[in-house]
């Protein structure tokens, strides 16, 4: 049997609408609603069941059907007895399938599940599709009817909209962890101090209002960048560097200050997962920024805490025990992650910078 013209525009029809559907509720609402339309039923339902964690949650459609309090235990306890499950179980295999495909209406019947569930529903008839999920988690589509059997076009139209219906719930899957990770990793930043800008085109304000930050220490957006003129150079010599020199990590950072607080402006240079980032802190200038904030390694702020206490490199070797050759190592990755030349240098710039 092959689907009709009406069947498959009934199909697209759910494609598209569910399609469109950016949240979890956009996602669960158009997918009731649309596979009804496609094959009207008494009832649709998406469940949720993870047996390893005891936990059954459905969403249904019409919402004023009357599902018993208990449903969600009785599908628990007695799930098994349902042949759609036991055939996914056993077999692994998701595609629309009806009760009748393995059951008669005396079989059915006679389960305890049918006698203390679905009789109280006066559901007589059910057919699902699953999407995948991590066993032993089930996440299926089911629809139900008292008054008649479904259809082979109705089991046919469930297969051919099942893909779609997987990858839509993917990709809402998908925005929500990243919309988790881009939240956490917001307000984990905010709580530090720190504000993040992915130079994308458009930028991306990581953390609100870190331009806004960048407005009020170095002025307006020049005409040609959103960034002010001499943010956008200082960048323009970062990324430069970066395409002449990628191995390397010069990334002085741009410093400014106003009214008794100060910004310091770091870049990260672009990687294969990301555009590059402008990293943003901004604190009182009585607080000490952190060797460690600035992008130096423990080891690292630490040769420098001894360097601008004027120690020379034999005596700073002496005392970290560590060989001379590896702190003049220590100290050429230090001048590329700052982007300073020379110890005076260097000196100069974390006692303006970090008030070491």
């Amino acid at each position: 049997m092959r689907l009709g013209t009406n069947d498959l525009e009934q199909v697209l029809d759910v494609v598209q609408t569910v399609g469109d559907a950016q949240t979890r509720d956009e996602f669960l609402t158009s997918t009731l609603e649309g596979v009804q339309q496609m094959v009207p039923c008494m009832v649709a339902a998406v469940n949720e069941i993870d047996p390893s964690a005891d936990r059954f949650v459905f969403w249904h459609n019409p919402s004023s059907y009357p599902m018993p309090e208990n449903t969600a235990q009785m599908l628990l306890e007695f799930g098994g007895q349902n042949p759609l499950i036991h055939h996914l179980q056993t077999t692994g295999d998701g595609s629309a399938r009806r009760i009748s495909d393995f059951s008669t209406r005396e079989e059915f019947h006679a389960t305890r599940l049918y006698q203390e569930l679905y009789k109280s529903m006066h559901m007589e008839y059910q057919m699902s599709v699953t999407l995948p999920a991590p066993m032993p988690m089930v996440f299926a589509v089911v629809l139900g009817d008292g008054d008649q059997d479904f259809s082979e076009s109705d089991r046919l139209k469930m297969n051919a909209v099942r893909p779609h219906l997987a990858h839509a719930w993917r990709n809402i899957r998908d925005q929500e962890r990243l919309r988790a990770l881009v939240d956490a990793a917001s307000d984990a930043s905010s709580s530090q101090g720190w504000g993040v800008i992915v130079l994308r085109n458009p930028l991306e304000e990581l953390t609100p209002g870190t331009l806004t930050t960048l407005y009020r220490y170095f002025g307006r957006p020049s005409r040609n960048s959103p960034f002010p003129g001499r943010v956008q150079r200082w960048l323009g010599a970062q990324l430069a560097h970066h395409d002449r020199q990628p191995e390397l990590e010069l990334r002085r950072p741009l410093s400014a200050k106003i009214d008794g607080r100060r910004v310091v402006l770091q870049f990260l240079p672009p990687q294969r997962a990301h555009p590059g980032a402008i990293v943003v802190r901004e604190w009182e200038e009585r607080e000490r920024l952190s060797l460690e904030a600035l992008g130096l390694s423990t080891r690292e702020a630490e040769v420098v805490h001894l360097v601008t206490s004027g120690m020379p490199n034999v005596m700073i070797a002496e005392e970290l025990h560590l060989a001379l050759g590896t702190v003049r190592k220590h100290l050429d990755n230090i001048y590329n992650k700052l982007g300073v030349r020379g110890r005076g240098a260097l000196t100069a710039f974390v006692l303006d910078i970090a008030g070491h």
